[in-house]
């Protein structure tokens, strides 16, 4: 697969073993998100959906911090254009990575800080390093919590753990984050990317529908009935055993026994 070049300049990107690796590059500003790295992690999000070539997405930033989250010049200047800030960048961003169906592996050092945080929330692995801090500033700036985060943080931590994050700013330290459920694994600085990439090619290397079905059963399960979950499950399983992809593996299986 051909991979276009970012516009904004400051996303990197390549695939190797089948895993699309995107790379925040903006160091100098703690990898703040603009208008055009937004608009770019749209493209590739969907370009990573559309190619079977890729069964994997990994995103990271350089330098000492993950993702400061929006450029606060960018809020500005759409504040005073009388535009809607978050329609005009983080939306697409947001919804493009709540909505992904291949598996999202995301590696985080330093702070997280807004949308740096709110984007975990719809990972299926984060590998967090042992300095790494959650941030979620969002009242302190005269906003409120957005991408899902004031129900999937409740949900998740507690209202009082979450409350401590949305309502009062206190930033989430690594170990209480895997405490708790936000991040899948810490480890140190030094072990980060290869933690992170061994995760992503590991989810890219498994049967690409089943693991798809098993991503979006998991996201619908905590909004169905347990009696429905059931019988959709029941009948998917079903169903892809009696697919090409399940009966080749069963062959291979058999045949090694």
């Amino acid at each position: 697969m051909r991979l276009p070049a970012p516009e904004s300049g400051q996303i990197l990107v390549k695939t190797t073993e089948s895993v699309m690796t995107i790379t925040l590059n903006r160091p100098d500003k703690l990898n703040a998100l603009t208008g055009a790295m937004y608009r770019d992690l749209v493209d590739l999000l969907a370009l990573a959906g559309e190619h079977d070539d890729v069964g994997a997405v990994l995103i990271e930033g350089q330098g000492k911090s993950f993702c400061a989250g929006n450029d606060l010049g960018d809020f500005l200047a759409a504040g005073e254009a009388g535009d809607n800030a978050t329609e005009g960048g983080a939306a697409p961003f947001i919804r493009a990575v709540s909505r992904f169906e291949k598996p999202l592996v995301v590696a985080v050092q330093g702070n997280a800080v807004g949308v740096g945080v709110t984007m975990l929330l719809h990972a299926d692995i984060v590998v967090a390093a042992d300095d790494a801090k959650f941030i979620t500033p969002f009242v302190d700036l005269g906003a409120v919590p957005e991408a899902g985060s004031s129900k999937l943080l409740p949900a998740w931590l507690g209202y009082q753990r979450a409350a401590r994050m949305l309502l009062a700013g206190e930033p989430l330290g690594a170990d209480e984050a895997l405490q708790c459920g936000l991040v899948a694994k810490v480890v140190g600085r030094s072990e980060l990317e290869g933690a992170a990439r061994a995760y992503a090619v590991a989810l890219a290397a498994k049967p690409r529908r089943a693991m798809r079905e098993s991503k979006r059963l998991m996201r619908q399960a905590p909004e169905m009935a347990l009696h429905d979950v059931i019988d959709h499950d029941l009948a998917l399983f079903a169903e892809l055993l009696r697919g090409d992809e399940a009966k080749a593996i069963l062959a291979e299986k058999l045949g090694k026994k």
